[in-house]
């Protein structure tokens, strides 16, 4: 009796053991990944071999929405819902985005900035150049399209920018501000918001074109409320050409916000400088904008954001199959691994004649 209980026990333990580690296991499991659709997948019929190639290209991105580079992803291919064999699976190569990046970037030259200890003044200029130089060389080395950028900054009233001339480095001779230079962050902010959507707008870019910003500041906004805009230019000369500077027309946070709100297609990531920072309203930005918000970054930080911007534009992956099929209609399915985590993609397609094509009404991501 006490043998048969005694098994029982070790039964129930084992089972219990048994469970939990399962419980772990989907407790460790990745978030699956979401899968971006570079258009509608195609479908192709080669009379001369009686084959059928699929091809779809698309991005992978985290849980979050941050790009993954499709190479550490695995696939899984399944026509009618039977995997298909390592012969039907071509050599695609993973091609370059052919997408245009434009960055505007607003510093705040307040005096603020340099009342802090350690001063976050000279610190921010020289993170906004490396910002725009590490944007750079990321997208030019992911991709075959164009990169432009903007930058303002906000000094007391003004809202400055250099002339076209000016090298990038120019951003180092922005002046030091005095004694009672105010800031106008939020009116600062709008106008390069508006900036980038008058480039939007006159370009009608595709959907691969992206526009991103970047803003520095401590976050203080004293004087923003202020209309200013009929005040006279002034210009500051630097190397290279010069800062020209307007007043700026009234602008609070809300006003801003629902800026970024009519501009979906903007992204905005906020780095907050200093040893007291308006967290809650430069949160309030980021999160808007679809960005992010880091408060006094270190190196590593800041390099994880710069190539979240760039690696929007990284290879895409382009995927599928050639097999011969009979002509009919037959289901195709692409499943994608991302450290346990799955997407699905999922259609129907004509296969085995000329009539092959994709039923792009019956394509569903999930």
């Amino acid at each position: 009796m006490l043998e048969s209980r005694n098994s029982s026990l070790w039964t129930a333990l084992a089972l219990a053991v048994s469970a939990a580690a399962c419980g772990e296991s989907d407790l460790n499991r990745a978030p699956p990944p979401r899968v971006e659709l570079q258009g509608v997948p195609v479908a192709t019929f080669h009379p001369t071999t009686g084959k059928t190639t699929v091809v779809l290209d698309f991005l992978v991105r985290d849980h979050v929405g941050n790009s993954v580079d499709p190479a550490t992803a695995q696939m899984r291919r399944l026509v009618d819902g039977q995997e298909v064999d390592v012969e039907s699976v071509p050599d695609f190569r993973d091609t370059k985005l052919t997408s245009n990046l434009r960055v505007g970037m607003v510093l705040d030259a307040s005096y603020s900035m340099t009342q802090w200890r350690p001063s976050a003044f000279e610190p921010m200029k020289e993170a906004a150049l490396d910002t725009q130089l590490s944007i750079r060389d990321q997208f030019t080395a992911w991709n075959t399209g164009t990169f432009s950028a903007l930058l303002d900054w906000f000094q007391d009233g003004y809202v400055c920018e250099p002339s076209p001339s000016m090298p990038e480095a120019a951003v180092l001779d922005i002046p030091t501000p005095v004694p009672g230079d105010a800031t106008k962050l939020f009116a600062a902010t709008a106008r390069m918001v508006d900036r980038l959507k008058q480039q939007y707008d006159a370009n009608v870019p595709s959907g691969s074109d992206h526009f991103a910003m970047v803003v520095f500041t401590d976050g203080w906004d004293n004087y923003s409320w202020h209309d200013n805009s009929a005040v006279p230019a002034i210009s500051y000369p630097a190397v290279g050409g010069s800062f020209s500077c307007a007043g700026a027309a009234p602008m609070s946070l809300e006003g801003l916000l629902e800026k970024l709100r009519a501009f979906p297609q903007l992204e905005v990531h906020v780095i907050g400088l200093g040893n007291t920072i308006r967290a809650s309203e430069l949160s309030a930005i980021a999160e808007t904008g679809h960005g992010r918000f880091v408060s006094n970054p270190d190196s590593n930080q800041v390099a994880s954001m710069f190539q979240q911007i760039a690696r929007e534009f990284t290879t895409t992956r382009r995927d599928g199959i050639t097999m011969p099929l009979p002509p009919g209609e037959y289901e195709y399915e692409q499943l994608i691994d991302v450290n346990g985590g799955v997407a699905r993609v999922k259609f129907r397609f004509r296969a085995g004649d000329a009539n092959a094509r994709v039923l792009a009404e019956t394509v569903v991501t999930d």
